[in-house]
C-alpha cells in the first residue's frame, strides 16, 4: 500500500516536470526519483587526547626527578652493606682519602698539597671522595658516603694529633666535632645527591632511554629448529 502511494507520487511529479521541461529530460526525472536518498553521514568520533609522554619516550623533567628518588631501607641496606664495602664506588673513595693524605705527608706546606687536603680529606669540606663512592653506588648511597666521611674523620684527627704543635683543649671538641659529627652527615647527604642526580641523569636522557630501548627489543627472535618431515624414530 505505501509502495502504491509512493508510485502515484512519483507518477504526478514526473507529469508536472513533463509538462514544462524539455522532450529529452524525462530519462533524468525518473532516475532521479528512482535514486537511493543519501544516507546521514556518521558523526565524526571525538578528537583523541593530545598524549602527555613526549615523542621520543622518555619522561618530563618532573617525572624525571620525581622518579629519580628511591627511598631508604636501611635494614636491607645493612644486610648488603658487606658487597658494598668491596664496590668499586668506595674503594676508589677510601683510596681518594688516602692519596689526600700521602700528597699532604710527603709535599707539607705546597699549593698543591694543601688543595688535595681540602678536597679530598678536610671533613664537611673535602666532598670528592662522597662524589665517587655515591655516584658509582649500587645502592644505599648514603652509607658508602657516611663511612667515607668517618674514615676522613679519622685520617684528620690522626693528622692533626700526631703533629709537632699540641691541640689546645678547647680546639680539640671542635675538632672530634668536625670529624666524627658534622664531616659524616654532610659526606651522607653528598652521596645520596651524587646518586639521585646519577638516576636524575639516567631518566632524563634521551640517548640512554633509546639505548635501553633498543638493547630491550633490538634482540633477534630466536630461529625455530628445522621440523623433520616424513622418516622413522
Amino acid at each position: 500500500m505505501a509502495r502504491a502511494k509512493h508510485t502515484v507520487r512519483a507518477e504526478a511529479r514526473r507529469r508536472y516536470r513533463q509538462a514544462g521541461s524539455l522532450p529529452g529530460d524525462d530519462a533524468d526525472v525518473e532516475l532521479d526519483d528512482a535514486a537511493p536518498k543519501p544516507a546521514a553521514s556518521a558523526p565524526r568520533p571525538a578528537a583523541q587526547a593530545r598524549p602527555t609522554q613526549s615523542p621520543s619516550g622518555r619522561p618530563g623533567f618532573l617525572a624525571a626527578f620525581r622518579g629519580a628518588y628511591h627511598p631508604a631501607h636501611l635494614r636491607e641496606d645493612l644486610t648488603y652493606l658487606p658487597k658494598l664495602l668491596l664496590s668499586r664506588g668506595f674503594l676508589a673513595a677510601i683510596g681518594l682519602v688516602l692519596v689526600g693524605l700521602v700528597v699532604a705527608l710527603l709535599f707539607p706546606n705546597y699549593t698543591g698539597s694543601n688543595l688535595a687536603w681540602e678536597l679530598l680529606v678536610y671533613p664537611g669540606q673535602a666532598l670528592a671522595p662522597q662524589l665517587v663512592a655515591g655516584f658509582f653506588a649500587p645502592r644505599a648511597s648514603y652509607l658508602l658516603g657516611l663511612l667515607v666521611g668517618i674514615a676522613q674523620g679519622a685520617v684528620f684527627t690522626l693528622f692533626i694529633l700526631g703533629g709537632t704543635t699540641a691541640v689546645p683543649s678547647d680546639k680539640l671538641l671542635a675538632l672530634l666535632t668536625v670529624s666524627f659529627v658534622t664531616g659524616p652527615i654532610s659526606g651522607t647527604l653528598f652521596a645520596a645527591a651524587a646518586a639521585w642526580y646519577r638516576r636524575f641523569l639516567s631518566l632524563s636522557s634521551p640517548k640512554r632511554m633509546a639505548s635501553g630501548a633498543r638493547g630491550s627489543s633490538g634482540r633477534p627472535a630466536a630461529k625455530a629448529a628445522p621440523s623433520k618431515r616424513g622418516g622413522g624414530r
